[in-house]
């Protein structure tokens, strides 16, 4: 689900049943020009350029965004959540222990990898996205 138009952000918050607000389509626009998942602490900097937003109003949006299916909330073990457009597709992330660096990964295939562990499941028939976090020490780091 590739979103980059106004047009399309808004007829995504529509058709998941939320209220369109000018906050939450800036929220939205904003996670579709990034290439990381982003902290709710890098989110407001962002948002803060350009809107008059406060830390609560993004929090309370990027819930319902999230619980509206729109969002993806991922955690790596740092304390706080970072968030992403839901896209359907799989997510995979390489995440520095010591400085916290997230990198995404894109175009890597591990669905074999899932087949397995749904052969292996008794209780899953199918899976519909997955997300993987792949954990140690960055470059600089290192």
């Amino acid at each position: 689900m590739a979103l980059h138009t106004k047009e399309q952000l808004t007829a995504v918050i529509k058709s998941a049943g939320l209220r369109l607000t000018d906050h939450r389509l800036a929220i939205l626009a904003t996670l579709a020009r990034v290439k990381q998942p982003v902290t709710v602490y890098e989110l407001v900097d962002t948002l803060r350029k350009k809107e008059n937003i406060d830390q609560a109003t993004v929090y309370r949006n990027l819930t319902s965004l999230h619980e509206a299916g729109l969002l993806r909330r991922l955690d790596f073990n740092h304390g706080h959540a970072h968030y992403e457009l839901e896209t359907g597709e799989a997510s995979h992330q390489l995440v520095c222990n010591s400085c916290e660096t997230v990198e995404k990964i894109e175009g890597i295939s591990i669905d074999s990898a899932v087949q397995k562990m749904l052969k292996r499941s008794k209780k899953f028939k199918n899976a519909t996205t997955h997300s993987i976090e792949i954990y140690g020490v960055c470059k600089h780091c290192a």
